[in-house]
């Protein structure tokens, strides 16, 4: 009888998961990585155990909900930092982008203020997902050399991390890469293509052991 129970409360926790998921697709979808990894874990609790199927069943049920919270959490996220900079949901987080023209003078890896007051603002966002991984990205377009661009794109990533990290974002889970002009984002030659080309990153992603435990409550 305690088996059924068992399984009974797993195939509801994964049912309401479903429920809240098919409310949001991008919750949807952290559940379903989340009921995966659960799963697999639940497995290896089953096998040790010597109940593997009842492991699995209820490892994916605690991984849908671990799964859902964080997709929750993405897209509560994602609506807050949109106010301030574009901001787009991908398979892995969320992708935040500053353009440069906004953020530095030509050919300069120095914050403007007004750059850096937008910067404080996103931060404090930030900080109240403690489980952001943060990895700021710099680019530039493809004129001038390498040489140049390189580590003009590394600065640039590096002054915005240290202004996040001033503002209260964890140092050590920020990381700063110049990617110089690599991946544009519109290939053209024209001045409004490199203009777009021109821009940080801050690609976030989530260290799932440290959501919340109350993340849905």
């Amino acid at each position: 009888m305690k088996k059924l129970v068992l399984i009974g409360t797993a195939v509801a926790m994964i049912a309401t998961g479903c429920a809240t998921a098919n409310e949001n697709p991008n919750t949807a979808k952290g559940a379903g990585i989340g009921a995966g990894v659960g799963a697999v874990v639940g497995a290896v609790i089953g096998h040790q155990t010597g109940r593997r199927n009842e492991g699995a069943l209820i490892g994916a049920a605690l991984g849908a909900g671990l799964g859902g919270a964080v997709g929750h959490r993405l897209d509560k996220q994602q609506k807050e930092l949109a106010k301030i900079a574009e901001t787009k949901r991908t398979e892995q987080g969320l992708i935040t982008k500053l353009k440069s023209d906004i953020l530095f003078d030509t050919g300069k890896a120095d914050l403007k203020p007004q750059a850096k007051e937008n910067i404080n603002q996103l931060a404090a966002i930030m900080k109240k997902y403690p489980e952001n991984v943060l990895t700021i990205r710099g680019y530039t377009d493809d004129t001038g050399s390498q040489m140049v661009n390189n580590p003009l794109s590394q600065q640039r990533a590096e002054a915005v991390r240290n202004q996040l990290v001033a503002a209260g974002v964890p140092a050590n889970t920020a990381t700063a890469v110049g990617m110089g002009a690599a991946n544009p984002v519109d290939p053209a030659k024209t001045k409004e293509a490199r203009a777009k080309n021109r821009r940080v990153e801050i690609e976030i992603t989530v260290d799932e052991s440290k959501v919340p435990k109350n993340a849905q409550k």
